[in-house]
């Protein structure tokens, strides 16, 4: 079994995705499961087979980055890998990252390019809402906020995604771990942000590929999470922007979003439709709470 590397996997009622992540990743692995279900989805059976599993039971779903923490303190590796259970990884992905941050001791966090979702992308600005959320990112990969396309190449970012991101653990302690804060979502995004100014790169292996179902860690109603990346993006621009630019950016949401609200409506794709009016009216809503932590995420 590897000393080297530890994943650590956040999971709540993912009892479906878990019975592919575990066979792809195999038993060589050692893997810290934190499971926020608390008793609510017993996961033994599947576990029985993986004795390279260690479950930690969080006492109840406490979001993706303070399971992450725990995770993580928990581990004993000098290289972490925190995945999401919709990923279906392979021994050989997982090293080769790890690899690379070997070789590259500058390199602060290394993802994968993902299939059906980014592996990471840049930062926040009002070109590059623009054009995401006019949909201009799918003629320009690199010009949007989450990077599509980047298959076979090595491109630097400003996030990597927490489904799959490689770090050294003594540079995740030094920054401070995932922030709590953010229940779920937009907690890449804050970490992105804080080793870009302890001074380290971050890159997007784009030879190695890690499939990701983008959405389907756990059973939640589609609505409940939209809502979640309504309130985290808010939360994120009000904590690391001016608020003139806070409030800039997210009307640039607003409205880009909206618009195509109400495309999905006249289309006839009534459920994208009510996504995007759940996250918009989160997103807003969000403004009107205290700039503090929610325990709702």
């Amino acid at each position: 079994m590897s000393a080297e590397l530890e994943v650590v996997l956040m999971v709540y009622k993912s009892r479906r995705v878990l019975g592919r992540f575990l066979p792809s990743i195999g038993t060589s692995i050692p893997i810290v499961l934190v499971d926020n279900s608390y008793a609510e989805d017993d996961l033994g059976d599947l576990l029985a087979g993986y004795p390279n599993v260690t479950r930690i039971d969080s006492g109840g779903n406490i979001g993706f980055s303070a399971a992450a923490n725990v995770g993580a303190r928990a581990a004993t590796a000098p290289y972490l890998v925190f995945m999401n259970p919709d990923t279906q990884p392979t021994e050989e992905a997982l090293l080769a990252m790890v690899d690379y941050l070997k070789e590259h001791p500058e390199v602060g966090a290394v993802g994968a390019a993902g299939i059906g979702t980014a592996g990471g992308g840049a930062q926040p600005s009002a070109l590059r809402i623009l054009a995401h959320t006019l949909g201009w990112h799918k003629r320009f990969p690199l010009r949007g906020i989450y990077y599509q396309n980047v298959a076979g190449e090595i491109v630097e970012v400003e996030w990597v995604a927490g489904s799959c991101m490689a770090i050294r653990a003594d540079i995740y302690a030094e920054i401070g771990g995932f922030d709590p804060e953010y229940f779920i979502y937009m907690s890449d995004f804050d970490l992105g942000l804080r080793l870009a100014r302890a001074g380290y790169r971050q890159v997007i292996l784009g030879d190695v590929v890690v499939p990701h179902d983008d959405g389907g860690s756990s059973d939640l109603p589609a609505l409940w999470t939209w809502e979640r990346r309504g309130r985290a993006w808010t939360r994120y621009l009000r904590r690391n922007r001016p608020l003139p630019a806070a409030l800039g950016l997210s009307l640039l949401l607003v409205v880009g979003y909206a618009g195509r609200a109400v495309i999905y409506a006249a289309s006839g794709k009534r459920n994208r439709a009510q996504e995007l009016a759940a996250y918009l009216r989160s997103l807003v809503a969000e403004w009107l709470r205290p700039a503090r932590a929610n325990p709702l995420g």
